[in-house]
């Protein structure tokens, strides 16, 4: 401001003009503004402020111009390049946040396990079922805390973990249902369960199985009636661990004949039907199930689950199925009387023997090899003698040899006539490395 005014001054005092300090700021501003404008616009200033969008565009005319004299195949090459290197560090730093994460989820872990992991063991095996909330955090030592989602998703394993030496299907075991409580981990998993992505969701519900949490009606009404048909099934498989009222009342439901049905479902039935049984509750009436359901995989299925899970007068309706015109129920009866070891089968398996496809055979004679009545030694001689399949002989042949004196016997008598070419079905069988229907 002071050169602004000594500027004016001389200029009055030498031209005789009248000047305001006013005039005077105004004509230097619009000096510096020209002066900027001149040094923007210059091609020889050295150094220039980028920002916004101007840095990219900046980068972008760098790179057309520098390589404007070059083929394409060279600019694309360096694109490539370029490419694959920004992509390259990008890759390096998720690897190291991804190892990062581990390492704290496993420490956390590692943590928890070593601190809580045998007191909660204590508190199952505890006479008192109905310990008082206070009660478990004292045993456990627990410190109130409130933890972070990734943080409880390591409490979820340590209770999936001591889920295993417990029987969580018990009505009255409540310890481990007040220890999660206690934890947070019924607000984490709702909240999951509600808002959660759909991977997350399967794996919530999935732990919720496990350790058969108890879920708030409106929820679990919720997740019954899901779109997401993965969803659905997972949580009506929830559904027949935990309601007392009526379990199996989405099931015909779920067994429609568009409805996939894998082997793990099966297994995961399977384990269903074992927990349930081990709780003391009622498996339910497969016969019914079997004549109302639709889809022929899940009704084959449950034939074979009566042998486990029904009673003797189950046994004797399914024996109905031997003359199935459907092959799989005809197989799943044959399986199912032998898993069973269902002694009054022997007979009707039998009879219908030779109506059967060789595959059904081969099952026919494996379910009375595994009833082992001791009394089919001519029927295992004439299905050796009675069919044409290489299989099926060796079948009857493996049978003769492991049912007993009477069936070794009859095992060497056969040898001793055998042609070459059979002799070496009674080699296969002889030999303990590979005596085995599946091979």
């Amino acid at each position: 401001m002071a050169t602004v005014a000594l500027l004016a001054l001389l200029t009055a005092f030498v031209g005789g003009a009248s000047f305001t300090p006013a005039l005077a700021q105004e004509e230097a501003v619009a000096v510096d503004k020209e002066k900027r404008a001149e040094e923007e616009a210059s091609p020889l200033k050295e150094s220039y402020e980028l920002w916004g969008w101007n840095v990219f565009r900046y980068y972008y005319y760098l790179y057309k111009h520098l390589f404007v004299g070059y083929p394409w195949v060279v600019r694309v090459a360096y694109g490539v390049v370029l490419l694959c290197c920004a992509g390259f560090v990008l890759l390096f730093c998720a690897m190291v946040v991804d190892v990062r994460i581990r390492r704290r989820n496993k420490k956390k872990y590692d943590w928890l396990r070593e601190t809580y992991l045998e007191k909660l063991k204590g508190i199952c095996y505890a006479e008192v079922e109905n310990l008082p909330t206070e009660e478990i955090s004292n045993r456990i030592g627990y410190k109130p805390e409130k933890w972070k989602d990734w943080e409880l998703l390591q409490w979820a394993y340590i209770f999936m973990e001591v889920s295993t030496f417990t029987n969580t299907q018990n009505p009255n075991l409540t310890n481990i249902q007040r220890a999660m409580r206690l934890v947070g981990m019924n607000e984490y998993v709702e909240k999951r369960l509600t808002h959660g992505k759909r991977k997350t969701r399967m794996r919530v519900i999935q732990f919720v199985r496990l350790t058969n949490m108890q879920l708030s009606n409106s929820l679990v009404a919720h997740l019954l009636n899901s779109n997401d048909t993965q969803l659905r099934k997972a949580s009506r498989l929830y559904y027949m661990c935990t309601s007392k009222d009526d379990p199996y009342a989405f099931f015909e439901e779920e067994s429609k004949k568009s409805i996939t049905f894998s082997a793990w479902d099966e297994m995961e039935l399977h384990g269903i039907f074992e927990k349930i049984r081990e709780a003391g509750r009622t498996a339910p009436s497969f016969v019914p199930l079997i004549q109302k359901i639709e889809n022929p995989k899940i009704v084959a299925f449950l034939i074979q689950e009566v042998a486990y899970w029904g009673t003797d007068s189950d046994m004797r309706f399914l024996m109905r199925y031997f003359e199935s015109s459907n092959y799989l129920y005809r197989q799943a009866a044959f399986m199912c009387m032998g898993v069973r070891k269902f002694e009054e089968s022997e007979e009707p398996m039998r009879k219908v023997f030779s109506e059967q496809t060789e595959v059904l055979r081969r099952s026919i004679l494996n379910a009375v090899l595994k009833i082992d009545s001791r009394r089919c030694v001519p029927f295992f001689v004439e299905a050796y003698q009675g069919t044409s399949s290489g299989l099926t002989k060796r079948t009857a042949l493996r049978c003769l040899w492991m049912y007993g004196p009477q069936g070794r016997s009859a095992f060497d008598q056969l040898k001793m006539r055998a042609s070459e070419n059979e002799a070496v079905l009674f080699e296969h069988v002889a030999n303990p490395l590979i005596n085995h229907d599946a091979l």
